[in-house]
């Protein structure tokens, strides 16, 4: 009775449905990560940035 039951129709279309939610999650934590990384990155890029423009316009104001 079990395996009829997991054979089913009904069966098919719950595993079908729970394996393409489990694809979705899980991309959407692959995504998630990497739109955090990235994020990161252009935090860090930015401050550098920052930091030498004002190193920069402190230099050149110091000599004026």
């Amino acid at each position: 009775m079990g395996i009829k039951k997991l054979l089913s129709k009904r069966g098919q279309l719950s595993l079908e449905f729970t394996l393409l939610m489990l694809a979705v999650v899980t991309a959407a934590v692959v995504v998630g990560y990497h739109m955090i990384k990235t994020s990161l990155h252009v935090k860090n890029a930015s401050i550098e940035m920052i930091n030498t423009t004002s190193s920069a316009t402190l230099q050149v104001l110091s000599k004026v």
